[in-house]
């Protein structure tokens, strides 16, 4: 049975993720159907596919998910100056198409649609994280992710916590979501309708409320040996095996 999706509620929500269609890592195992069917067995109601550089968009996926309760919001993890940026609910062709904060100023002034641009986990010790560009180009934000891999004696979400305070900026909780032990550790809650625009109107005025929990040391070494030993062994072609599988 479908559930209505335009009842305002407790919306249980999570904006970035990957799976095994993600064209740059190679480690992401599990598909679509599997994350959505844990999603629904964990109570949420809407989720964002958030595939580097390439927006995830699947007439077959999103009925899927509707017939089980969850919304899918349209998104991606692009890469603008060398920083992961989480690009919600924006035009797909446009999506593509930036590369610069320049582009990503003029596509935010030009959509008509609601969309959301995230700051993905800004300070983790990674060249891809924005870190000083976040307050070097804040006007293009909406909100700062706090992003699910962390432990209690190790969390740089404290940085983009503080950063978010300093800019006035809400917090969005992310499970970023490689392997599916990630997924459910961390995420957002916000009441509104069960419709794009209202979620994301919802969290750009700062109404959704963190969740989760740290990750203990043996959930930390289990998902990063999935993500970085066995998704970087180059000599193992882990997403053929699993579309022959």
């Amino acid at each position: 049975m479908i559930r209505p999706m335009t009842q305002k509620r407790d919306q249980k929500i999570d904006l970035h993720m990957h799976t095994v269609d993600d064209p740059v890592d190679p480690h992401v195992w599990h598909t679509a159907e599997e994350l959505i069917d844990k999603a629904a067995s964990l109570g949420f109601t809407a989720l964002a596919i958030t595939l580097h550089t390439h927006q995830f968009a699947s007439e077959r996926i999103e009925a899927y998910a509707a017939d089980r309760g969850i919304l899918l919001i349209h998104g991606v993890e692009q890469d603008i100056e060398g920083a992961h940026v989480l690009l919600l609910n924006f035009d797909r062709d446009v999506a593509h198409d930036i590369h610069t904060f320049d582009e990503l100023r003029t596509a935010r002034a030009a959509q008509e649609k609601n969309s959301m641009v995230i700051a993905a986990h800004p300070f983790y010790p990674n060249a891809v994280c924005l870190k000083e560009k976040l307050f070097q180009h804040a006007d293009v934000f909406d909100a700062v992710e706090v992003s699910g891999f962390y432990h209690p004696l190790w969390n740089p979400n404290k940085k983009a916590v503080a950063a978010a305070s300093r800019l006035d900026l809400p917090l969005i909780g992310n499970s970023d979501t490689h392997t599916l032990e990630q997924f459910g550790k961390t995420w957002t809650e916000v009441e509104c309708e069960a419709t794009v625009d209202s979620i994301i109107t919802a969290l750009k005025k700062g109404k959704g409320k963190v969740c989760g929990r740290p990750l203990g040391w043996n959930e930390m070494a289990v998902i990063t040996y999935k993500v970085v030993g066995r998704g970087y062994m180059p000599w193992i072609n882990y997403k053929k095996q699993r579309r022959l599988g």
